[in-house]
């Protein structure tokens, strides 16, 4: 067949309730979802790759032979960090700085009402200090003891029964000879010992959070089992070239990158999200937007600015404040899967407790007792129990009543008034965490659209909109499967970078030098990987900051820094400060700091592409029945009779081959009469339900 011969995409979101799976030919896609496997992440996987090659008319033994990349998104190492069940980790720092970790930079986070430190992968008695000192300037001030190091290690070992050691010196971001002594003399005295170090992981200044990202990918260095097992049953299978794992900067790496810093695929399954928003939101012609995944456990945001996913070096990753190159993804806990309760104040909360897929929400029928926020669904009438999954799945609308109706009951509540109640809390949070991302950023929501992902999106996003005063959003066909269409879609994207700590402007030479190696290192990564020369692509960055300031800001930069290059960088910096502060913030005659110099390699890749109808009017078809569902009107819940309309180019594409569906709620009038290659666009109210597909 013609698909046989251009090859298959698949691409895979493992989420906390589905994996998802999309099967792309280029010019047909199609969807699938299976409950997600946390304790063999594989099967759930397998299960939805067989579903999904049922769909397009093919058993998976035949299918899999033919695919030309396969892109996975999984949680594998989130999972680990989530639950803290990584390995025992070690860690051998400077003598005089053991408190580093504990001390956590004196951060407090908000618990149960109190602030406390934030948690650790290590307890105090599992850090080593050694003898060895380097200055900021990398001169070797005290040179590191070997049998001192090993003697430490081994006591370690003995006494607590350590499986990885971590290794970050201070300092060794300017000069990392002795991090690389001590991993040598470690793995020569250990061969069975997993050995990190900080510099190499990333070689930037801040200690605390070198150390914490060291940490990190020695705790998670034995996530990757069961993608291990997954990508031997896939090979035995038929598939003939390994999975592209997608990381958290929103491109994909080979599984042997990721078993050097497993720590890098934590944020994979949002990542891979945002990929699918920046492909919606280019078809649809909207630089500005920002992705809201809603599915089984949180809400997900993550802002595209001129057609580029915001991104930052740093930041908290469940509880741990720590250096990571990521797509900027904030979330709260508001999925699908997230529990209603009281607290001790009567008050009804929501989150951050999920179902998750087993027990899952009291509709499942899998034993669960506690409402959630597909049990309000369900309740409200938002969701029909007996087309959920496209008719694959019925739901237990009595259920979902009845666990609506117990939480409700100590407050004297029946269970639509709870269910709405669920339903306005989690919108609320939703739409409270979006306008603060905004802000804080310095940026204007009313220039952007909202590009709706995860199963629960559409039925939030476009009053989430309304509430902050966005004119526009763009429910994609694919929207339930975003994510798992990013996985088939994301290129391979590596990064290099530098610590210069050196005021602008600067000589010129070591800089362009800086560069020059910066590059070498990046374009031999994409070389690695089979990237073929013509598809690789480098860009170069600069993290800067004014003098004696904390934070740095991340500007494009030239591939050369000579004086005027070096003066048109002060210019963007200084630019993109007043953007986000106000031109009043500006430190009029502070010198500015060039901190890290970076090379970002792109490597193009065979890729998933958006279905294309060739029906381009209106987004929206004929009615074709009737919902009856729960609504506040004038401060009453009332039921009201609303149309359900599926859209005028379900007859081909996705639409027809696949019986899922996907609910958005929107307006009776003033729709868009443009229309987007695989989605629809929306306009702000509530008075209208809209289906994917016909029944």
């Amino acid at each position: 067949m013609e698909s046989a011969r251009r090859g298959f995409c698949i691409g895979v979101d493992v989420g906390g309730t589905f994996t998802d799976v999309v099967l792309s030919d280029g010019s047909n896609v199609w969807r699938a979802k299976a409950p997600s496997t946390p304790a063999a992440l594989g099967n759930g996987v397998l299960n939805g790759c067989r579903l999904v090659a049922e769909r397009a008319g093919l058993r998976l033994e035949d299918l899999l032979p033919q695919v030309a990349r396969f892109g996975l998104g999984t949680t594998a190492v989130t999972n680990v960090i989530a639950t803290r069940s990584g390995r025992r980790v070690g860690l051998v720092t400077t003598k005089g700085f053991e408190d580093l970790v504990p001390i956590a930079r004196v951060r407090r986070v908000p618990r149960q009402g109190w602030l406390v430190p934030p948690d650790s992968l290590i307890d105090r008695e599992w850090i080593l200090g050694v003898a060895e000192r380097v200055d900021r300037n990398g001169t070797v001030l005290r040179s590191l003891d070997r049998n001192e190091l090993l003697q430490g290690v081994r006591l370690l070992r003995e006494r607590h029964r350590i499986e990885a050691i971590a290794v970050s010196f201070l300092w060794s971001c300017a000069n990392p000879e002795h991090e690389q002594q001590a991993v040598e003399a470690i793995r020569a005295e250990m061969p069975d010992m997993t050995v990190v170090s900080g510099a190499a992981l990333h070689p930037v200044v801040r200690e605390y959070e070198r150390t914490t990202f060291a940490l990190l990918n020695a705790y998670t260095s034995g996530a990757l089992g069961g993608i291990e097992e997954l990508v031997a049953e896939l090979r035995r299978l038929g598939l003939p070239r390994p999975p592209l794992l997608v990381h958290s900067g929103g491109g994909s790496i080979s599984i042997e990158e990721g078993r050097k810093a497993p720590a890098t695929l934590a944020e994979s399954g949002p990542a891979a999200g945002v990929v699918g928003a920046l492909a919606v939101s280019g078809a649809a012609g909207a630089p500005n937007a920002v992705g809201c995944d809603m599915g089984g456990t949180s809400f997900d945001m993550s802002i595209i600015q001129d057609g580029e996913a915001l991104r930052r070096s740093r930041g908290d990753l469940m509880g741990i404040w720590t250096a990571l190159p990521m797509v900027d993804i904030e979330s709260v806990s508001a999925g699908g899967g997230s529990v209603g309760w009281i607290d001790a104040m009567g008050f009804l909360r929501v989150g951050p407790d999920s179902a998750g897929s087993t027990p899952g929400p009291a509709c499942y029928g899998r034993g669960g007792t506690r409402a959630t926020v597909t049990d309000a669904l369900v309740v409200l009438g938002y969701i029909d129990p007996n087309r959920f999954l496209g008719g694959s799945m019925r739901l237990d609308a009595d259920a979902a009543q009845a666990a609506c109706a117990a939480l409700g009951k100590p407050l004297g509540r029946d269970a639509v008034q709870i269910a709405w109640g669920i339903w306005e809390i989690a919108r609320v949070d939703m739409a409270r965490a979006l306008r603060a991302q905004f802000a804080q950023k310095g940026i204007d929501p009313r220039q952007f659209a909202i590009v709706s992902m995860g199963g629960c999106g559409g039925l939030f996003n476009v009053s989430i909109a309304q509430e902050i005063g966005m004119k526009r959003v763009l429910v994609p066909e694919l929207t339930s499967v975003l994510s798992a269409f990013g996985a088939a879609n994301a290129d391979v994207r590596r990064e290099r970078m530098r610590a210069v700590g050196r005021m602008l402007p600067s000589e010129p030479a070591a800089l362009c030098e800086m560069l020059e190696g910066l590059a070498t290192e990046v374009n031999q990564d994409l070389s690695a990987d089979g990237i073929a020369e013509s598809a690789r692509s480098i860009q170069f960055e600069a993290d800067m900051r004014f003098a004696r300031q904390q934070s740095e800001l991340t500007v494009s930069c030239d591939a050369r820094l000579d004086a005027s290059s070096q003066q048109a960088l002060m210019d963007r910096f200084r630019d993109e400060y007043c953007r986000r502060y106000g031109r009043g913030a500006l430190a009029l005659g502070a010198g500015v700091e060039l901190v890290v110099l970076r090379a970002v390699g792109r490597g193009r890749t065979v890729r998933a592409e958006l279905a294309r109808s060739a029906n381009a009017g209106s987004a929206l078809g004929k009615v074709s029945g009737k919902r009856r569902l729960w609504m506040r009107l004038e401060g009453r819940m009332e039921r009201a009779d609303v149309d359900v309309t599926p859209p005028k180019n379900c007859a081909r594409g996705i639409v027809s081959r696949v019986r899922y569906c996907s609910t958005a709620r929107i307006r009776r009038s003033g729709y868009p009469r443009e229309h987007v290659p695989g989605s629809m666009n929306t306009a702000r109210s509530t008075s209208r339900l809209m289906h994917d597909h016909p029944k």
